[in-house]
């Protein structure tokens, strides 16, 4: 089983305009259809729970640190979804991948998943959460990665990370390449995976499962990257899975999931929250 995650919310939220600058963009609000209140971070640290995880570190920026930590101290003991420990790493805003590194030592040599800190999810009625999707997949099949995928149409090309993947069985495949925010064209050359449909493609969903492997991949491409560049786990991805790609995989989930990190995304999640 997995039991640690790691969930970075150290960014600065620039695409959210000055109100992320005085509120941070993981404590936005999202309200659900029973009219529960939680901040973003608060219902990924539910779907993380959902998976069976009971250790969570956020990786938050230090002007930020405080506001969270009050928050979750809050929180403890008033509601039932939150996993039984959570702790608090600082972190310059470097890059997704930066964040993730400052978390090996948290992770202490297991099998970790990782969440995007402004992606939430909606599972599909009689399905397990998507976290959970992730983590059994990871479970089932091995390997040194399992990473989440939802379908997409061209539309969402120029937002979000692709890949292709050969089925493996059930909604899991040995991925084949990997590219981050293609156009069409390269999409349908060297993305399509079999199955989707004409135009539809594998997009990162913002929940990974890793091994320990990952943390060499990020110290690679942090050793050749300038100082002060932003270090990018997408970058390490692609390391890793050029050097395994045998068991570099894919699982598609049974839901979907909102990048509340743009004004649009946002909105698009808070009516399906209030929706659901």
């Amino acid at each position: 089983m997995i039991h640690r995650a790691l969930i970075p919310i150290a960014g600065l939220g620039t695409r959210m305009g000055p109100l992320a600058r005085v509120v941070p963009k993981a404590m936005f609000p999202l309200v659900d259809g029973r009219g529960r209140i939680r901040p973003i971070a608060h219902w990924i640290c539910a779907e993380a729970a959902s998976a069976g995880i009971d250790q969570v570190a956020l990786i938050v920026s230090p002007g930020h640190l405080d506001t969270i930590r009050a928050y979750f101290a809050a929180a403890a003991g008033k509601t039932a979804d939150l996993p039984q420990d959570i702790a608090y790493i600082p972190a310059e805003p470097l890059g997704f991948g930066y964040a993730v590194l400052r978390g090996e030592e948290f992770v202490g040599g297991e099998k970790f998943l990782v969440f995007l800190g402004d992606h939430v999810y909606l599972t599909d009625p009689g399905s397990p959460s998507c976290a959970k999707q992730v983590a059994a997949a990871f479970e089932q099949y091995g390997g040194a990665a399992m990473i989440g995928m939802q379908a997409v149409g061209s539309e969402e090309l120029p937002l979000v990370g692709v890949a292709a993947g050969q089925p493996m069985g059930g909604h899991v495949y040995r991925c084949t390449a990997m590219v981050e925010k293609p156009d069409l064209a390269t999409a349908r050359l060297r993305l399509a995976t079999p199955g989707l449909g004409p135009d539809r493609f594998l997009a990162h969903c913002g929940i990974y499962a890793f091994t320990m492997a990952i943390f060499d991949c990020l110290r690679a491409v942090q050793a050749r990257i300038p100082a002060g560049q932003e270090l990018q786990l997408a970058s390490a991805q692609s390391l890793l899975l050029a050097g395994r790609g045998d068991d570099y995989r894919l699982t598609q989930i049974a839901g979907r999931a909102f990048d509340t990190g743009t004004p649009a995304g946002y909105a698009a999640a808070q009516t399906a929250w209030s929706a659901g």
